[in-house]
């Protein structure tokens, strides 16, 4: 965010001088009375050597925090990978703690039945059914927990895969566009610029 802050700075310090000057060519164009005549020496030339200090300038002053701005979102990307996966793991440990419970409660209801079964035929109903129940109980409360669990993954999962599409495709836009776009838009620029003069 402190990147994005300098490099808008910049933009706003260099905005600032283009604005005067395109007000003074402006300003000295209804001067001349509408006729010019455009000479490579006396038109281009200066404009060219304008635009080769504004891009220098531009690349001095941008290189760094462009630099630092790419940097950071690669670790910023890196971590949130990271914490993903913390996150996925802790939720399959949390469904494989949540499993060995359900073991151990499937355990305790076969001895609490054994148990009923040894009392006699009267505890033994009563003693079915409470463990039927507390079983169905249990199983409802583990399974309502381990859907939250793995709906609270997905969804960061989601987030995360959403995010990396984002920054995937940014990249393939970028790495799209070649030498030969660069200057062909490069020189459509010069020449609109060129036809208003």
């Amino acid at each position: 965010m402190k990147n994005l802050k300098n490099i808008f700075r910049a933009a706003v310090a260099l905005a600032g001088p283009l604005f005067f000057a395109a007000v003074a060519a402006a300003e000295e164009a209804a001067h001349e009375g509408g006729h010019e005549t455009i000479t490579f020496m006396g038109d281009w030339l200066p404009r060219l050597v304008n635009f080769a200090i504004i891009a220098g300038i531009l690349v001095y002053f941008m290189r760094k925090p462009v630099r630092d701005f790419f940097a950071n979102r690669s670790a910023e990307i890196e971590k949130a990978l990271r914490e993903s996966q913390e996150a996925r793991d802790k939720a399959v440990a949390a469904l494989a703690e949540m499993e060995r419970k359900v073991r151990e409660l499937d355990a305790a209801v076969r001895a609490m039945v054994a148990d009923a079964q040894s009392r006699g035929e009267k505890d033994k109903a009563a003693l079915l059914e409470e463990g039927k129940k507390a079983t169905k109980d249990i199983q409802e409360q583990v399974k309502a927990g381990i859907e939250i669990e793995v709906q609270k993954a997905k969804t960061d999962l989601a987030v995360e895969a959403s995010l990396l599409a984002v920054d995937l495709a940014e990249g393939k836009i970028k790495s799209t566009i070649g030498r030969q776009d660069h200057e062909r838009i490069v020189k459509d620029y010069i020449a609109k610029v060129g036809g208003r003069g």
